[in-house]
């Protein structure tokens, strides 16, 4: 693993620029010829000759990595039926906040913004149309508020959580320069791990559990509207149909391909018990005596529980126990296929983009420490060490894994200047 400590200045562009850990190989081999300047160029940064031999390099990966990957889909499948992902706890929270993507904080940002006012805007439309609160009665129409408040709890935590970080760095660079650790080139930083409040950790849960339930409930949902719900009963082609049964889905699968938040099989149990609650609902409605907007004794023509028992057990069965867990599962491949892309692309050093992530999150124009996971021996992203430290990961309140640790036989440090 590669770990952030200052052994020269190069810049970030040069280090990004070696695909491989072969190549940081070679540029050791090359600086550590006898025959060679004291430093080489690479990229607009200099590599010491003379520090750059004594480092220790982790085990080089397999020939043609990244492009075959060292995790299979039968090892991810595997992985995914173990306790720890059978909760929402965030035990690396960073992953719920930022891109999967190189974008920018700012862009980031801004992006979890409009999609706020977006979302929630087609809500208030939604109620003003229908003028009631029986609009709320419909699965899509939940799905797309809880996805309105999904956008707005990321927002809160993104922004919430970017505040938290560059306080804390404002402390830790007084606390530095009153304890004069400045170096005579610069002041080696650190990143992590950052305080990361109960409240906060709560709301990431949320937000986490809002993304795996709105996710596949609007895959489930639209595609049961279109298949049994439109052709039955006559609702007319409109914006706000299409936006609730097509952008719903276009939104979820956006958000889930730009964002880092995975996906974990398991989860499907809290989307299952989230099913038979609304069938409970449905039948305690019918049971009641309400009616739809229509005037009819029943949320859905499916679900007519008087007239067609039968249709509507079915009906329940059908969505519970065979479209929700195969959305579900797809869903969970569509988050895999996001890594895979994220791991060609980057070519492996998806993590080490992710401290200059949080780097630039921080606003600081010093040293930017960062990890770069050997993955050779490490198959997940999620599985991580932490830039945020909370409780309940096994260690104190308050206290987590650093993402920074000392350099072992298999770690070597850098630092990067931008």
């Amino acid at each position: 693993m590669l770990h952030g400590c200052c052994f020269g200045k190069i810049t970030f562009e040069s280090l990004v620029s070696l695909r491989s850990i072969e190549q940081l190989s070679a540029v050791k081999e090359t600086c550590g010829r006898p025959n060679l300047s004291p430093s080489v160029n690479q990229g607009g940064g200099r590599f010491p000759a003379h520090v750059l031999p004594a480092i220790t390099l982790p085990p080089l990966p397999p020939r043609g990595w990244p492009v075959k990957m060292t995790w299979s889909w039968k090892q991810s499948w595997r992985e995914e039926f173990s306790r720890r992902k059978l909760t929402f706890h965030p035990y690396a929270p960073e992953l719920l906040l930022q891109p999967q993507w190189d974008i920018a904080p700012w862009v980031w940002l801004l992006y979890r913004f409009l999609m706020v006012w977006y979302t929630l805007g087609w809500c208030v439309y939604s109620g003003l149309l229908f003028a009631t609160p029986k609009w709320l009665i419909y699965v899509s129409h939940l799905t797309y508020c809880l996805l309105g408040v999904y956008y707005l709890l990321a927002f809160a935590n993104l922004t919430g959580a970017t505040l938290l970080v560059r306080q804390h760095c404002r402390k830790q660079s007084r606390a530095a320069t009153q304890a004069n650790n400045r170096e005579s080139r610069g002041i080696t930083g650190f990143l992590g791990p950052f305080p990361l409040p109960s409240l906060l950790l709560k709301s990431l849960r949320l937000q986490w559990f809002l993304l795996t339930f709105v996710g596949t409930y609007s895959l489930t949902v639209s595609f049961l509207y279109w298949l049994a719900v439109y052709p039955l009963e006559d609702h007319k082609l409109s914006a706000f149909n299409v936006n609730m049964h097509v952008g719903n889905i276009l939104q979820s699968l956006l958000d889930l391909f730009l964002c880092a938040t995975p996906i974990h099989v398991l989860h499907y149990a809290y989307l299952l018990l989230a099913g038979c609650a609304y069938a409970a609902f449905a039948v305690l409605y019918w049971l009641v005596g309400f009616t739809n907007l229509t005037g009819e004794p029943f949320i859905y023509k499916v679900l007519d529980f008087g007239a067609h028992p039968l249709t509507a057990s079915l009906s329940v069965l059908g969505f519970t126990l065979v479209c929700l867990p195969l959305f579900h599962f797809l869903l969970w491949n569509a988050h895999l296929l996001r890594r895979r892309l994220a791991s060609a692309v980057y070519a492996g050093a998806w993590e080490l983009r992710q401290g200059v992530w949080w780097w630039k999150v921080t606003g600081r124009e010093e040293p930017i420490p960062m990890s770069l996971t050997d993955t050779s021996t490490s198959t997940s992203m999620s599985t991580s060490t932490s830039l945020f430290s909370s409780s309940g990961m096994g260690h104190e309140d308050g206290v987590a894994q650093p993402l920074l640790v000392p350099a072992g036989p298999n770690r070597v440090t850098v630092s990067v200047y931008i």
